[in-house]
């Protein structure tokens, strides 16, 4: 537990939660600025310990599931073909399942940024089942 301290202190006042997520770190943050920006510091400190961290966006911060959806289907071309949007509010994820996934992540994953920037839910991407 010596390695979450450790985060907790260099990022003080950043984070609001930090645990392990199997062998991944998990950060949560209710700084809005920080979770767009900081990208940049967690990495300094990923190159310290030699373990995977994820920034997450803390529950309170984030955009209302209907407000998500909207914005996610705005930002998806029609091309994609989303069939579901399901919510895993406890990790701040939103899955987006399509026919075409590749025209959900974007050009070097432009899109999932996009949304991510927008509405402050990591996004990830199933294709769709047959």
């Amino acid at each position: 537990m010596n390695i979450l301290k450790n985060i907790k202190e260099k990022l003080s006042g950043k984070i609001s939660e930090a645990g392990f997520e199997g062998a991944n770190i998990v950060l949560y943050t209710e700084n809005e600025k920080f979770f767009k920006e900081g990208e940049r510091e967690v990495k300094k400190i990923v190159d310290e310990i030699k373990k995977r961290i994820e920034l997450r966006a803390d529950s309170k911060i984030l955009m209302s599931q209907e407000k998500t959806e909207a914005e996610i289907k705005k930002i998806v071309p029609v091309d994609a073909e989303i069939t579901n949007i399901i919510f895993d509010s406890h990790r701040s994820i939103v899955l987006v399942e399509a026919k075409k996934p590749g025209l959900v992540i974007g050009k070097q994953g432009s899109i999932l940024d996009e949304i991510k920037k927008t509405t402050l839910w990591t996004a990830q991407v199933q294709r769709s089942p047959a």
